[in-house]
């Protein structure tokens, strides 16, 4: 769909050009306050923001925003663009596998269950929505903060390959303007009511 450009170790991982990458960057360099400042210095700086990835001739591809909940990331498409020559983006996620099927594209968590490690984030998973297809991740975010390095790969990280995103502004898109999570959405909509046999006489 042209949303992310060419990642890829080998053979099926030529397909994800979404994932990205996690290069071993030594820990520290971004502000803290208070007592803190030695233990946030150790874990590195935060993945919480918005991030921009990009197509191989370096035009953005993909706006996606990150927050963090109990030492745990995720992060959500927020905006797409479309690659020289195309006339569209794919709106919703045909090939999502269970509940995902057919959801927005804006919105979805693309990057889940990322575990903040110290200066790494790991066990977390990505999503290449054009196929369905999840794979094992890690990302780490370079010291000064501005650049974030996500790794998609299966069985070991050895086999993954590395893309870098750049950090955007904290205000790049308004909070009340940003696309809702569709999972969330479809999790909180009611049963639909049992039906009511029809009466005979």
């Amino acid at each position: 769909m042209g949303l992310f450009s060419g990642f890829a170790p080998a053979s099926k991982f030529s397909r994800i050009g979404l994932l990205a990458a996690a290069s071993a960057l030594s820990a520290g360099g971004f502000f803290v306050c208070g007592g803190l400042a030695f233990a946030q210095s150790l874990a590195g700086p935060s993945v919480v923001g918005f991030w921009q990835s990009t197509f191989d001739d370096g035009n953005p591809s993909g706006w996606f925003y990150f927050t963090e909940i109990n030492g745990v990331a995720e992060g959500r498409l927020v905006k797409m663009f479309k690659k020289a020559g195309e006339t569209q983006t794919v709106e919703t996620c045909v090939h999502c596998p269970g509940a995902m099927k057919g959801a927005p594209m804006l919105g979805l968590a693309i990057v889940t269950g990322m575990t903040r490690h110290g200066a790494k984030y790991e066990d977390g998973h990505v999503l290449d929505p054009r196929d369905g297809s999840v794979y094992n991740a890690q990302l780490e975010v370079s010291p000064d903060g501005q650049k974030l390095f996500l790794r998609g790969y299966i069985g070991t990280p050895i086999l993954g390959q590395t893309q870098t995103w750049t950090r955007l502004p904290d205000d790049a898109i308004p909070a009340a303007a940003l696309p809702p999570d569709p999972m969330a959405s479809a999790a909180k909509k009611p049963a639909a009511p049992a039906k009511t046999p029809a009466k005979t006489l």
